[in-house]
């Protein structure tokens, strides 16, 4: 639940209003919490260590709101704290709380004198908690459709429709990789289960900010180990906006733990039941983006080329034999004479056949170069200028990069 949805609420429709900060509606709220203690008032008093972010902060001690120097304080350290949103009596907002609060873009409210705070607090514990059980239902309904074979689609058309997401449409999946995570939280010594559980949290939870900060209002996610998975619709984003707020959740996320993140994404399907082949597609992603040798962060199934239509054959004998019939031979010479030849071929006709531009990229002498040619040429009983033969060999050293790095 965001600031924004507070107006929403129906109890709270003739007593809560915002006075400023709209821009800042998209902030989450995690729990309410009161600064309305004798000890706030006092300017030694540190309220930092009861303050995790995304509060709901509410005041109403008039003895604190009629301090401005303290009140501008308080709120300015809430703020530094990423509290939600700042609440205050009625007739207790001075002008410069208000402008401080506008240059912030933190949303302020105005609570009615009617509504008891005991009410106040007890309909917004509850709206968090419903909002709780429902991500739980969703993440269940996201992980029927990924993980369970022959379910019923209208069943879960339906009960993701109650949750307010419309399946029948197109969709595809999104998948985060917090590479090696155990070993990143065994390396800094987290034992703690719960708060590995709150990391994966925070982790879904951003997912859903950013997404929420650019018109998705409700998206299913789930975390299964290294993995987190977003079900998204394809007609809402394109590509290039999609890669803008992947980024920005990466970029989120390592600033918070610093973890390595790699996200892949499939492709867009128009029924749930190939919701599965994007999750595998994304997954695939993922690892194929070892072999690409880039320091991209995110990756589309769809912009993989050779190797989107290698992860389709399923058949590893069939690639294996096709690759050892084009460079087998080559392998066997480099282990036999610890060489670098099936490196040197591969870079020759990544520089389209330009023996010069080869040299200078693997940092050797032209002659050395010349001779690893001939002894290749030698080798594989086959000139290099055959168009039908130089594209046999792109596509077997793209088999052997691909075997290499990805399991079957």
């Amino acid at each position: 639940m965001n600031c924004g949805d507070l107006l929403n609420i129906k109890q709270l429709k003739e007593g809560l209003e915002l006075i400023t900060g709209e821009s800042g509606l998209n902030r989450y709220i995690r729990w309410p919490y009161f600064a309305d203690c004798i000890q706030c008032l006092s300017e030694d008093y540190d309220f930092s260590e009861f303050i995790h972010g995304g509060e709901l902060f509410i005041i109403t001690n008039e003895s604190l709101t009629g301090n401005e120097k303290r009140v501008l304080e308080i709120i300015k350290k809430a703020d530094e704290l990423k509290v939600a949103g700042i609440v205050i009596n009625e007739g207790q907002i001075l002008d410069s709380v208000k402008d401080i609060c506008e240059q912030r873009e933190i949303p302020l409210f105005e609570i009615a004198i009617n509504v008891h705070l005991i009410d106040f607090s007890q309909i917004i514990c509850k709206a968090l908690v419903e909002e709780e059980s429902n991500a739980n239902s969703m993440e269940r309904i996201l992980s029927t459709i990924l993980y369970v074979d022959n379910f019923s689609a209208e069943n879960i058309i339906e009960q993701a429709q109650f949750y307010g997401i419309n399946l029948n449409k197109s969709y595809q999946i999104v998948v985060f990789h917090i590479d090696n995570l155990n070993k990143e939280l065994q390396d800094m010594q987290i034992k703690n289960n719960g708060y590995i559980n709150e990391i994966k949290e925070n982790i879904k939870k951003s997912i859903k900010r950013e997404f929420n900060h650019y018109g998705l209002r409700y998206i299913m996610t789930l975390v299964q180990g290294e993995f987190a998975v977003a079900l998204i619709p394809a007609e809402m984003f394109s590509d290039d906006l999609l890669t803008v707020i992947l980024k920005n959740i990466v970029k989120k996320v390592q600033m918070s733990y610093n973890f390595p993140m790699i996200v892949g994404v499939g492709s867009d399907y128009n029924y749930i039941e190939e919701m599965k082949l994007s999750y595998q597609e994304a997954k695939n992603t993922i690892k194929i983006s070892k072999i690409l040798n880039s320091k991209e962060q995110v990756y589309f199934y769809n912009n993989l080329g050779v190797y989107a239509f290698l992860s389709q054959i399923k058949n590893d004998k069939f690639l294996d034999n096709y690759m050892n019939s084009k460079l087998k031979r080559l392998e066997d010479a480099d282990k036999i004479q610890d060489g670098c030849l099936c490196d040197t071929l591969e870079s020759y006709l990544d520089n389209n056949c330009n023996a010069n531009a080869t040299a200078e990229a693997l940092f050797i002498h032209r002659n050395t170069m010349r001779y690893r040619m001939d002894k290749i040429k030698k080798i594989i009983g086959t000139e290099l200028t055959d168009v039908s033969f130089f594209l046999e060999l792109k596509l077997a050293l793209a088999i052997k990069k691909y075997r290499e790095n990805i399991s079957s």
